[in-house]
């Protein structure tokens, strides 16, 4: 008699939504490359994640130090954080109640779904872009669905409404788009959340302070005027603080009342508020990352007109999306890394990613794309 094989409770309770999801793929990290490259670490350009050029502001490591040396650190934070809402508030120009903070913009993704639809509802996201927003809501045992955008990655409100069903309920917009550094209008915003009145439209916005004119084109100023809009923030980018994970999302009082109803109740450490209040206050550091994101952005669309390159248009990010037209996409990337410069080359096909670093850094890079080309 043949023996039945045992599996574990672990195998046989797993949940089966696991096999559905296309998670996200974060690049190398530079311990990584530099393993497989031979290359010290302090010699190598990171351009892969899209972080702040300059980091963040001297008063958050001051910041960092002093709470180091409090006596806060044994104790839980405070779950509603009332100073940072308010700081968070202030500058987009909203009330602290219009604010629900999440460790990472990311965090609130989850939230939003879970507080505004139920196991099978559809959630609804551009592709290419951020896989972060439909691999929560397969976990969380929704219906994801992909409106595909194909070069140059407009995204139009034709093509998100065509998708729109009844069934819809938390539509994600990524502006400017974290892959195609591509800017979705407030106009556009609003023809989606016009179109899709019983949707929750979300509109990430955590490379939004790299725009040109970011208070202009933030649709948090349709906050007022649309009811069934939700915009998350991120301080990981221009403020520098992606390894603290802070970020919040922002809405009508009412809405935010019932995402905080799902957020866990000590998300954001004591450590992470600190760095997020000073970081908030030093509006000159803020102001300093941006004008260099903005001026080695020029830099780098106006080096790259002038090589063997196709650039998707409309860049608004802390990054640029390009093609290759006389290698393969995988060579460059292969053949930047070997020469010490980290890219993505695995988020579009052929296509290869490019945060702005510092000018240094640019330059480097554009000498190294060259030598490729």
């Amino acid at each position: 008699m043949k023996e039945q094989v045992q599996t574990s409770i672990f195998k046989r309770h797993r949940n089966p939504n696991l096999g559905k999801v296309r998670p996200y793929i974060p690049g190398p990290t530079s311990a990584d490359v530099s393993a497989k490259y031979g290359i010290p670490i302090e010699k190598l350009v990171k351009l892969s994640s899209n972080e702040a050029p300059l980091g963040p502001s001297p008063s958050v490591r001051e910041a960092l130090k002093k709470a180091a040396d409090s006596d806060d650190l044994h104790r839980y934070p405070s779950s509603a954080m009332p100073k940072l809402r308010a700081a968070a508030a202030q500058a987009i120009g909203l009330l602290p109640e219009q604010i629900v903070l999440g460790a990472g913009s990311s965090d609130t993704w989850g939230m939003i779904i879970r507080a505004f639809s139920r196991p099978g509802d559809e959630v609804l996201a551009i592709e290419p872009s951020m896989t972060s927003y439909l691999e929560a809501a397969v976990l969380l045992e929704r219906e994801p669905v992909e409106v595909i955008v194909k070069s140059p990655f407009e995204v139009t409100s034709q093509a998100v409404l065509k998708s729109v069903t009844a069934r819809t309920r938390v539509v994600f917009l990524s502006s400017p788009n974290n892959t195609t550094s591509r800017l979705i209008s407030p106009e556009t915003i609003a023809l989606i959340a016009q179109g899709a009145p019983d949707a929750v439209i979300v509109v990430d916005e955590h490379y939004i302070e790299a725009t040109d004119r970011y208070r202009d084109v933030s649709a948090v100023r349709l906050i007022g005027e649309l009811d069934n809009l939700l915009v998350t923030r991120s301080l990981s980018k221009m403020y520098g603080l992606a390894g603290l994970r802070i970020g919040y999302a922002a809405g009508p009082a009412e809405a935010i009342a019932t995402v905080m109803s799902f957020k866990p109740k000590w998300n954001v450490s004591i450590i992470a508020e600190k760095a997020a209040l000073a970081t908030l206050a030093a509006n000159d550091h803020l102001e300093a990352n941006i004008k260099m994101t903005r001026e080695g952005r020029s830099y780098l669309l106006a080096e790259l007109s002038k090589l063997p390159v196709e650039v998707v248009p409309g860049a608004q990010g802390g990054f640029v999306l390009f093609k290759p037209r006389t290698r393969s996409g995988d060579e460059v990337t292969e053949g930047l890394f070997s020469r010490g410069y980290m890219v993505r080359g695995d988020l579009v096909k052929d296509h290869i990613r490019v945060s702005v670093g510092t000018p240094a850094q640019n330059q480097g890079f554009v000498q190294a794309l060259a030598s490729l080309l």
